[in-house]
């Protein structure tokens, strides 16, 4: 499989993941299923707390000058009735009431403690990672009190998608470093950038002009994001779902770098996609050499931040056989040590037998019979390594590569 054809594979599975992830994410504000209770319907409200403000009860006889201080409450029910003592509006009212629940339900949430937040520079799968069920209980939980809570101050059912959102979708997890009103701007945009690719997409491999023209569509998200989100979050939005983010990701799976290490390659890999896209190898001269130079300093800054060793293991993690052999090991319950054995003994057999094969002092049938006796040797010690019943494994699955 050529490079084009690889980065092909890649955007197409970044679009897949993207589309994967903002099904169904729907609109977050949540509006009510009836028409607003009369005074009656709330006679019985307890007292329920607002965030912290001066209580004040309001009576008939206003001030000529205004104050909204006047009206505020901590308590809920005191808060509504001052509001319908000064004539406002039941439906204004109801608007009132579910903004401030939702903005007091919003942080509540946020405080929630979850074992498993989205990490970014975690390369395991994002869906497993986020869907903690200790997490989606109390935010499922929260969401249901929250509904309670203004159907008893107001009389009304309040449909929340967010709170769906929240428990059955990653991307709200994904995007907590964002408040619920960002995230479902984001959504949104998310939404529109993946129906002008799934437009734009014929099917198949993706060709140049597709390529040319996802790229397009790349940058003019990312300059709506730009437009919405503060540096700083459009940064951490780049840094989880950016296609550089989830590539590296695929890429690293088993190279499980820290979080500084994935900041430093992201910065790196980044700049590197933006200049020269996801084309491949041009098939102009000039352009190919200089991609080809531009891709070789990439891999030297990225080899220089590491250094020798932890270089070695970002490389063979980006290696397609030892990204086999590694999914063969944790099928079969191996350690990544394991892996990385079977790799390197295969690795040396394999330079080793094309050695062989560039060798003009051996004729045919000498070269057959010197790569039999290494395959041999190789095989048992590979079985001697992971045991019969995984070595049977190893040898008839696809992880094997020779």
């Amino acid at each position: 499989m050529n490079s084009r054809s690889l980065l092909g594979v890649s955007v197409v599975a970044n679009i897949v993941l993207l589309g994967a992830l903002i099904y169904s994410f729907n609109d977050r504000s949540g509006q009510p299923s009836e028409k607003p209770a009369t005074q009656s319907a709330i006679t019985n409200t307890t007292s329920i707390a607002r965030p912290s403000v001066r209580t004040i009860t309001v009576t008939n006889q206003l001030e000529r000058n205004f104050d909204w201080r006047a009206v505020e409450s901590e308590n809920y029910k005191e808060y509504i009735a001052n509001l319908r003592s000064i004539g406002c509006p039941e439906e204004t009212i109801r608007d009132i009431i579910i903004a401030d629940v939702n903005k007091l339900f919003e942080s509540r949430r946020k405080e929630l403690a979850s074992g498993k937040r989205f990490e970014f520079w975690r390369t395991e799968d994002p869906f497993a990672r986020v869907m903690d069920e200790e997490a989606i209980q109390k935010r499922a939980e929260l969401a249901k009190e929250k509904k309670a809570l203004i159907k008893e101050l107001l009389g009304i059912e309040v449909d929340d998608p967010s709170a769906l959102a929240a428990v059955a979708n990653p991307l709200s997890m994904m995007l907590d470093f964002l408040s619920e009103e960002k995230q479902a701007k984001v959504g949104e945009l998310m939404q529109q950038f993946q129906a002008k690719i799934a437009r734009s997409y014929s099917g198949g491999s993706i060709d140049v002009d597709e390529m040319k023209a996802i790229m397009k569509m790349q940058k003019e998200f990312e300059a709506d994001l730009a437009g919405i989100l503060t540096p700083e979050e459009f940064e951490n939005f780049q840094l989880s779902l950016s296609h550089t983010a989830m590539s590296m990701r695929m890429e690293m799976r088993t190279f499980n770098p820290t979080e500084q290490e994935f900041r430093d390659i992201f910065a790196i890999r980044k700049a590197f996609d933006d200049e020269y896209g996801y084309l491949g190898l041009p098939d102009a001269k000039e352009e190919r050499q200089r991609r080809i130079t531009a891709e070789q300093d990439m891999k030297k800054q990225i080899k220089s931040m590491l250094g020798e060793e932890r270089y070695k293991e970002y490389e063979r993690a980006q290696d397609w056989k030892f990204q086999n052999i590694a999914k063969f090991a944790e099928r079969n319950g191996l350690q990544q040590e394991a892996a990385i054995q079977v790799y390197e003994m295969d690795r040396i057999a394999r330079e080793e037998i094309d050695r062989l094969r560039m060798d003009g002092n051996l004729d045919h049938q000498k070269q057959l019979e010197v790569i039999r006796e290494l395959e041999a040797e190789t095989d048992n010690n590979i079985r001697n390594l992971l045991g019969e019943k995984a070595f049977e494994a190893y040898k008839n699955g696809p992880g094997r590569v020779r």
